[in-house]
């Protein structure tokens, strides 16, 4: 480079600048970076065919076009008629660009012209025209880059620091303005090169301006893709610790994605981990406000949050908890982090995401489908399943045991995954897996009643088919049986008499139920009990205290019966209430952005607000409709099993009397004239002492019954009474947690909401008083 630009001074022309310019014979490659599959076919130049190492974009990233999964899990009856899927079409990819340096055909050439023209390493640029220093640093190759550029393209950092140095040629504001035609700075190009020393060269030369000011609005400088050379940091990202306090980190490119963002695309960067720490640390930094790290200033233009393309689940969690961040924000396709996460089989993500409460576990997209039924294949749904049965609480004995999921199959039925998990003695957990059928659980319920006809029992016939519409199954109605569903389960391993059956454990410890088998069982065992029953238990000869302890039990269930439906009348009109609010204040965002003069951060505010009112999937109040709803159950069994003795009495009462006109009609018959139809009298006779035998055994069997029933009433009322409290306890706490959660959640959403008009108008203020 000297040699060129000082021809005069042969001292000039080392051997490793000899060696550099022999070596540029051969071929040149210029190998593409792929920085986003939707933009390689705009992508210029510099941008594009610079050497990087590490690509911000890799298959698993949500929005890049890939074959969807398969929702034969979800709708497998609709499998047949669906069209086939679209043919995989790979992104398009730009060729790459060789430039060689053909040796001439003509012997007394060294170079062709092309390399004269187009290389920097041509001899012959000394022999004609104007060979001054001033005019050959104002050289520019045919693409408009200038030496320095040239140089930097090159990988020579010997010629540019030596260029660097011709102060006279080169003043800092001519490198601080030098750029190729697609407005890639000297800093930028180097940085897409990941070439660590060109780096240093010019950062050393950069900071010797004198105004900080100066080398800030250097580093925010944006070339035609709209990209800072914070974007590119994923291939120098130790510049993020030096000079990150002076980066745009909230600068967008065309794709409205911030450099904060583009790192959080470089799965495949061996320090990814390190790097979007530091980075997420900077950014707050550069906020200058005190305050956590506003994700909403991170959106793309899709969408897309941090949340949404960060790969790291530490990562992660460090953004939910130190960061202004919103866990449940969704992208043009309405899908959440944990969808993405769940889609694409990203198992610490999901399990990052999960414990989060502010979370919605239930949200759907824009076909009605939930992160689990989104999951990229069964082994992550089964993972998601034991999240789900693992975030249930645990039992006295430690054992988790719930419905995690629903779905429909082809035969228009549904099936119903219970799992269950007991701990062990090396910390560890035993999780067991059935699939059940609404027909068996009706099933369990029948055979549990034919064993214990006194008990109380919550009941579950009834339910609303989903398969009303059958090409269109209401998977709203297959939640509801699946909570009702799960709420009986949880109920029975709380009641004190089934809690200990061995009927209901084999329901959700055995893969696989016999149901015949089953239910022979339990019309042998009910035969059993009746016998026991009979032997056992004396007869209740006077009914009046049996009546009166019945009929003040359930004058009291009544009571509680009575407030418990105005409580659910009550949570249901609140329910519909935050409904109806949410939807006037989505009509009213969208009468409001049609007003032109409103300045687009209001709008923006009023959208905001209008999400933070929208009712999420996981509701409070959904949950605590539920919980009441079970606890209904609950009373109305009860009030069941109390009208139980009522039934014995008046079949008790009924006996009495065929006793009394049987025992009467025995004696009408005694009156007969001795001789006048003896067989006839005899027959009679003996139907009458026959039919008072009979009418006497029965009552006696009805009495053991009554007094069977009212022992095991009075021994469940007790029980009743105290699971009920329980459950109602549980379920006001459960709301009052999630309820604080929501609305803590809902506060930080009216915040980001009013915090762009608030700096708007801060701007506003200071542009007058200036």
């Amino acid at each position: 480079m000297r040699a060129v630009l000082e021809p005069g001074n042969e001292t000039a022309i080392g051997d490793e600048l000899i060696q550099n310019t022999e070596q540029s014979d051969g071929v040149f490659i210029e190998e593409p970076a792929i920085y986003d599959a939707e933009e390689e076919d705009h992508a210029p130049s510099m941008n594009g065919s610079v050497h990087h190492q590490y690509t911000p974009i890799t298959t698993t990233d949500p929005e890049i076009t890939s074959e969807e999964p398969t929702l034969a899990h979800v709708f497998p009856f609709q499998t047949k008629s669906s069209p086939p899927p679209l043919p995989l079409k790979s992104p398009t990819r730009k060729d790459k660009r060789v430039s060689m340096d053909i040796r001439s055909l003509s012997s007394s050439s060294g170079y062709s012209v092309k390399s004269r023209t187009t290389t920097i390493d041509s001899r012959g640029s000394g022999v004609e025209g104007d060979t001054s220093i001033d005019k050959l640093s104002k050289t520019q190759n045919s693409s408009g880059d200038s030496v320095l550029m040239m140089a930097v393209e090159a990988r020579q950092p010997n010629a540019l620091k030596y260029l660097l140095t011709l102060n006279e040629f080169y003043p800092i504001q001519a490198i601080l303005h030098d750029s190729n035609s697609e407005g890639t700075t000297l800093l930028s190009a180097a940085v897409q090169l990941a070439h660590t020393e060109m780096i240093e060269i010019i950062l050393d030369f950069v900071f010797r301006a004198e105004d900080d000011r100066v080398i800030i609005d250097f580093f925010a400088k944006q070339d035609t893709m709209g990209r800072t050379v914070a974007h590119y940091l994923f291939n120098a990202p130790q510049l993020i610790s030096r000079i990150g306090r002076m980066l745009p980190w909230r600068r967008k490119d065309r794709n409205g994605q911030t450099p904060l963002f583009a790192l959080c695309r470089s799965y495949d960067h061996p320090r990814y981990s390190d790097m979007i720490n530091g980075a997420l640390a900077v950014a707050t930094q550069t906020q200058d406000d005190g305050q956590a790290l506003h994700l909403d200033d991170h959106v793309d233009s899709k969408g897309n949050t941090l949340l949404h393309v960060v790969n790291d689940s530490q990562t992660t969690l460090w953004i939910l908890h130190h960061c202004d961040s919103d866990a449940n924000a969704t992208n043009d396709k309405r899908f959440t982090p944990l969808m993405v996460a769940s889609k694409y089989g990203r198992i610490d993500m999901v399990r990052a995401l999960f414990g989060d409460p502010r979370v919605d576990l239930y949200a759907k997209e824009h076909r009605g489908m939930t992160a689990v039924e989104l999951a990229k294949d069964d082994e992550v749904r089964n993972r998601i399943d034991d999240l789900i049965l693992f975030s249930n609480p645990a039992g006295a004995d430690g054992r988790i045991t719930t419905v995690v999921r629903s779905f429909f199959v082809e035969d228009a039925t549904i099936r119903l995954i219970l799992k269950s998990g007991a701990p062990n003695a090396n910390s560890t957990i035993t999780v067991t897996t059935c699939r059940r059928s609404l027909s068996d659980f009706e099933n369990l319920a029948k055979w549990l009643a034919v064993e214990h006809p006194a008990s109380w029992l919550p009941s579950i016939f009834n339910f609303r088919s989903p398969f009303q519409i059958s090409s269109r199954p209401a998977r709203a109605v297959l939640l509801d049986i699946q909570g009702r569903l799960d709420s009986f389960l949880k109920i029975m391993l709380l009641h004190s008499t089934f809690s200990t059956h061995e009927l209901l454990w084999e329901f959700f410890l055995v893969p696989e139920v016999q149901p015949e088998m089953m239910a022979e069982r339990s019309r042998k065992k009910g035969e059993l009990r009746a016998e026991k029953v009979k032997e056992e238990y004396e007869p209740v000869d006077d009914v009046k205290d049996v009546e009166l302890f019945v009929s003040h039990a359930r004058e009291m269930v009544r009571g509680v019966n009575h407030l418990t439906k105005s409580v659910i009348r009550r949570v249901n009109k609140l329910r519909n209430t935050s409904s109806d609010l949410s939807d006037a204040q989505h009509l009213s965002t969208r009468a409001l952005s049609t007003l032109t003069f409103l300045p687009e951060s209001h709008i923006t505010a009023f959208t905001r607000y209008s999400r933070t009112l929208h009712p999420f999937e996981s509701d409070p109040y959904k949950f605590f409709h539920l919980d009441m709803h079970a606890i209904s159950t609950t009373v109305l069994a009860i009030l069941s099993a109390l009208a139980r003795p009522h039934s014995l009495i008046a079949s008790m009462s009924a006996t009495s009397k065929a006793i009394d006109r049987h025992t009467s009609s025995l004696r009408r018959s005694d009156r007969w004239p001795l001789g006048l139809l003896d067989d006839t009298r005899n027959k009679i006779h003996l139907e009458a002492a026959e039919k008072v035998e009979k009418s006497q055994e029965e009552l006696r069997v009805l009495g053991s019954e009554l007094r069977y029933t009212q022992q095991t009433v009075a021994g469940e009322l007790a029980g009743w009474q105290d699971l009920h409290g329980r459950m109602g306890r549980r379920a006001i706490r459960t709301l009052v947690q999630r309820m604080v959660v929501r609305e803590k959640d809902r506060l930080e959403g009216m915040k980001r909401a009013v915090r762009g008009v608030v700096d708007l108008t801060e701007e506003h203020s200071r542009d007058q008083g200036s």
